[in-house]
Formats: structure tokens, C-alpha cells, sequence
């Protein structure tokens, strides 16, 4: 099972920015044109934000000095609120060009970690879907506030600044322009220290959205269960407990980010009163002339609003980052196209060479097996429950990796085989079959199958997929799950998808047991005799009369595969499974 990467983990808040920047830069030309062209919407935006307060002065001070021109304060008022007025066009006309770059960025990052966490969920029984889901969902509102609100208006807002105090400082005094760079730039340090004093409040309050979300993933996908049990008061409690702590965690996010506000507009506005109290002054005395004042003040509230936007973004950064970061260290590689070696044709040969398991934190698993069953061989895994059927029967499969010791499928090492490409050498069919919630023919016609739809209707008639009269329609939806279905005809589905599927090693995890003795003899002769020459079947089982009928008998027993061979040979050599069918394992 792959672990999150511990640079992923621990990547520092201007480390997924930069990640997030890197991962932009590769997403093609596409993109590549719609940040250029949404760059220069928003450096038009720019400039004109600086020329705006400029003509705003000129025009004043031709008020100032009559006799007063008609058509100079024409073109005046004409250029101060065309520029106003183009620039928050172009501002807003620009969020088209960045708003497909985040959708394109989220639906990228999305796709990565699903590539990255479906093989590990896969592999895992304790893997967490709902978390998963959760961190996907928040991803586009965490990617608004990050490329968005600080990656793409950071820039253009610094330029802006220093525009902005290259004219200030070419026009009026020069104290000036360093007192509003000292109130700007002190805002700024103080939205900085907020952003990185929020972090941890984000973080706590991200991981209550996350449980919550695993919570109600949980209830919904059970709600059988809690409804016949009678514990839909105690499930539904749960939930809101869960709730409440989430609404804890984003109320202590919440002081955290009220705190920060009030040393920052604080700041900000001693700072602008200074300016007013000074200029002012400096009018009255001749000094100024009320044009440059109002040039000024204009300045620094232009530039005031989008920097305590700025700020704001930057307390809301961090729980979007946190959810970014999460969603990052998912993302262990992208879906490639995977060179997995010769592929024989026909039935292949597996071998186990000392293979040993464990799960994590405990001592169940696998210990020392080794086998070796004969291309086309029928082969069962038999023992009692707990004994590590299912767990070998997964090791031989890919899909949990041993510890120690090698699978080899027709002499390739499993190993060596991308996680991708092992269903090319062998298929694995688990004992609880789960189903898309889509319809009957989508399911069973489901990849790698080659069956047909027709071939398909006449083999779930001739297994009595309904009741006799019903007439097969296959464009029946079958629920969350395949919760419309029985048991057994969930296996059914799932064994007439089968049958279509060329692969040198089939495992059926007990994929029979809820068919009735009849329907499971007739679709188990079929089975053997569609592999037959083709497939080497594994399939493990508690049935006694699969083992009389075997090839090959596996058995297990607190994790050792206790010994091998035909049925006949076994209750000769092996007390314990002579043992195990006494007790009725069937």
C-alpha cells in the first residue's frame, strides 16, 4: 500500500503555491493562452487604475484655475471614468480566462488523485472514500482563493503599488509616497502574520469538515442498516455531534481571523488618517495643492480596498491551502500509458515463493507460502474462517504486494507489473461485489469483458438471472452498490461479465456463495468449461464438493498454507483438514 509522500504532507504554505504554478505551467497551450490573455486584461486593468487618480487631479486642479476650458474637463471626466469604469471591466472580464484555468486546474488535480488514491483504497481494508470525496469537493472554492485571489491578483497588485508610488513620488512630496508605502506595507506584514497565526485553526477546522463529511459518507452509503436497527436517533446524534464540533473548530477559525482584522485595518486606518491629517495641513498652507490631495487620497484608497482583499484572502488562504495540500499528497502519479511486458496467450502458471503479509498494526496476514499450480489448473483455497483465503488469494492477485517473497504469473514477477496493467496477467473478482450505479448492461458488459449484449441476455437467461416470465432488460439501473439486486444475482452479473474476459489467471474470491446449490453446479461447469484450455482458476471457497473436484487444493490455517495438492492426498497427510470438513465447513 503507497503512503503519502511526506514532501507532500509537510509542503510549507509558498510550496503548494509553487506546486500549484508548476502544475499550471504543464497543463498545455490552452491554458498557457488563457493565463496570457487574462494577464493582459489585468495589466490594462492596471494602468488604467494609475492614470484613473491622475486625471482625477488634472481635472481638479483646471477647476481650480479658471477661466475653466469646457472641452478640456470634458476630456478629463471622459479619461478618469473611462479608466475607472474599463478597468473593473477588464478586471471582470478577466475572471472568464481565470475561471477556466481553475476548472481546468481542479478537474486535473481531481483526476491525479483519484490515479493516485483508488489503487490505495483498493488495496486497503480500511480505505477512506469519504475523506477523499470531501477534500475533492472543497478543491474548486480552494483553488478560487488561491490562483485566484492570490496567486493572480498578487502581482498585478504589486505593480500596481509601485506604480502608483512612482507617480505619487514624482508629483508630490516624497514623504508622501514613503507614508503610504509604510501603511501599505505594514498592512501587508500584518496580513502576513494573521495568515500564518490562522494556519493552524484552518487546519483543525479542516479536518472536522473532513469527518463530518466521512460521517455522512458512512451513514448514507448504510442506511439500511441504521434504519432496520433502529439506530437512526443514535447515527443521526452522531452526526450532529460531529457538526458541532465542526462549527467549534470554525468559530475559534473565526476569532482567529477577527483578531487579524483588527490589527490590520487598525493599521491601516491610523495610517490613511495620518495622510488626511497631513495633507490637509500641507492644502492649508499652500504647500499642496487640493488636486494632489485628492490624487493621493484616491491612491490610497485604490489601492487600500484591493490590498485588504488581499488580506482577506490571505486568512482564507490557509484552510484552502491545507485542503490543496491534502489533496496533493493524493496525487502519486498520473495515468500512463504502461509498457507491462509479453502477455502469453492461454492459461499461465502461478507461483508463490515465500510470501509473508501483514496488515498494518496487527499480526493477521500471510506467513511463508509457497505453491506452485499448473497453467489451466481449477484450483480452490479452503480453511477456516480467518485463516488468510481471501488475503492469499489477493496476494496472488496484485492486489495487496508481499512483504517478502515473490508472485510469479507465466515467470513474470507481479512486482515488476504497473499496478494499471496487472489485470492484463491476472483478474481478481472480491467476495463482496459492488456494482457503478448504472444499469444491468453497463455493469456486465464493464471492461475488460469482451462479451456481447446478446451473449449476455442468453447466459443470464439460461442461469435464471429472474424468475421464470420475466422478460431481461438490461437497461435496468441497479442502484448504489447494485442494491436493487440479490446476492445472488449480483453474482451472476458479475460471473456472465467474467466468462467474457481473456486473462491467463482468473480468482474468484467465494464469488458463488450466495447462489443456491443448483445454480451455482450449473454456472461453475459452464465457468470451467469456458476457461478451460485458457484460464487458470483460483477461487476460494468453503464448498466441499469444489475441493473433491479440484486440480488443486490450497489450505489454510492461521495464516500458513498448511499443506497442498488433491483433496484425496490432503486427507491423507493433513489431520487439520480432515478436521476442518468434520466440523461442516461446508
Amino acid at each position: 500500500m503507497a503512503a503519502t509522500p511526506p514532501s507532500c504532507a509537510e509542503l510549507s504554505d509558498l510550496a503548494v503555491v509553487g506546486a500549484l504554478v508548476r502544475r499550471l505551467c504543464g497543463l498545455g497551450t490552452g491554458v498557457r493562452r488563457d493565463l496570457i490573455i487574462g494577464l493582459i486584461l489585468e495589466g490594462v486593468a492596471v494602468a488604467l487604475g494609475v492614470i484613473g487618480p491622475l486625471a482625477l487631479k488634472s481635472f481638479i486642479d483646471v477647476l481650480s484655475h479658471p477661466p475653466v476650458s469646457p472641452p478640456v474637463t470634458l476630456g478629463l471626466a471622459l479619461v478618469f471614468v473611462g479608466a475607472w469604469a474599463g478597468g473593473s471591466l477588464l478586471s471582470t472580464g478577466r475572471l472568464l480566462y481565470s475561471t477556466r484555468v481553475i476548472d481546468t486546474l481542479s478537474a486535473d488535480l481531481a483526476a491525479a488523485a483519484l490515479v493516485g488514491e483508488l489503487p490505495r483504497v483498493a488495496a486497503s481494508r480500511d480505505g477512506d472514500s469519504s475523506r477523499t470525496l470531501g477534500l475533492i469537493e472543497r478543491l474548486p472554492f480552494s483553488l478560487l482563493v488561491v490562483v485566484d485571489g492570490l496567486i493572480w491578483r498578487s502581482l498585478p497588485l504589486a505593480l500596481q503599488i509601485l506604480a502608483c508610488l512612482w507617480v505619487i513620488g514624482g508629483l508630490i512630496p516624497v514623504p508622501y509616497a514613503v507614508g503610504l508605502f509604510v501603511t501599505l506595507a505594514g498592512y501587508a506584514v500584518l496580513s502576513c502574520w494573521g495568515a500564518v497565526r490562522h494556519r493552524s485553526h484552518a487546519h483543525l477546522a479542516n479536518l472536522a469538515a473532513a469527518a463530518v463529511s466521512q460521517g455522512l459518507g458512512d451513514v448514507l452509503r448504510n442506511a439500511r442498516r441504521i434504519v432496520l436497527n433502529g439506530t437512526l436517533t443514535s447515527e443521526v446524534g452522531g452526526i450532529r455531534a460531529g457538526v458541532g464540533q465542526k462549527a467549534v473548530a470554525n468559530s475559534k477559525m473565526m476569532r482567529s481571523l477577527v483578531q487579524t482584522a483588527l490589527f490590520q485595518y487598525g493599521w491601516l486606518g491610523l495610517g490613511l488618517v495620518g495622510l488626511l491629517v497631513a495633507g490637509a495641513g500641507d492644502v492649508g498652507a499652500g504647500r499642496l495643492s487640493v488636486g494632489a490631495f485628492i490624487m493621493l487620497e484616491t491612491y490610497a484608497l485604490r489601492l487600500a480596498l484591493p490590498l485588504s482583499g488581499i488580506g482577506f484572502l490571505l486568512s482564507q488562504s490557509a484552510g484552502a491551502i491545507a485542503n490543496i495540500r491534502d489533496v496533493l499528497g493524493l496525487c502519486r502519479g498520473e495515468v500512463e500509458r504502461v509498457d507491462a511486458g509479453p502477455v502469453r496467450s492461454g492459461a499461465a502458471a502461478v507461483e508463490l515463493r515465500d510470501v509473508s503479509f501483514r496488515y498494518a498494526g496487527t499480526t493477521a496476514g500471510v506467513e511463508g507460502a509457497s505453491v506452485a499450480i499448473r497453467a489451466g489448473a481449477f484450483s480452490v483455497i479452503v480453511g477456516p474462517n480467518g485463516s488468510g483465503k481471501s488475503t492469499l488469494a489477493q496476494i496472488m492477485a496484485g492486489v495487496f504486494s508481499p512483504a517478502q517473497g515473490q508472485v510469479v504469473i507465466g515467470g513474470v514477477d507481479l512486482a515488476q507489473v504497473d499496478v494499471h496493467a496487472r489485470f492484463r496477467h491476472v483478474l481478481y473478482v472480491p467476495q463482496f461485489i459492488t456494482f457503478l450505479n448504472r444499469t444491468l448492461r453497463d455493469n456486465a458488459l464493464y471492461p475488460p469483458t469482451t462479451t456481447t449484449e446478446a451473449d449476455l441476455a442468453a447466459l443470464l437467461a439460461q442461469w435464471r438471472f429472474y424468475e421464470a416470465g420475466r422478460e431481461m432488460d438490461l437497461t435496468t439501473p441497479v442502484g448504489e452498490l447494485g442494491e436493487r439486486l440479490s446476492g445472488g444475482q449480483i453474482q451472476k452479473l458479475e460471473l456472465a461479465r467474467v466468462t467474457g474476459i481473456k486473462v491467463p489467471v482468473l480468482i474468484l474470491d467465494e464469488s458463488t456463495s450466495a447462489l443456491d446449490p443448483m445454480s451455482e453446479a450449473r454456472i461453475l461447469s459452464d465457468l470451467r468449461r469456458s476457461f478451460e484450455g485458457r484460464t487458470t482458476v483460483v477461487m476460494v471457497t468453503h464448498r466441499l464438493s469444489l475441493a473433491q473436484t479440484a486440480d488443486c487444493v490450497l489450505f489454510m490455517k492461521a495464516g500458513r498454507l498448511e499443506g497442498f495438492g488433491y483433496h484425496d492426498e490432503l486427507v491423507e497427510t493433513v489431520p487439520a483438514y480432515v478436521e476442518l470438513w468434520a466440523q461442516g465447513a461446508e
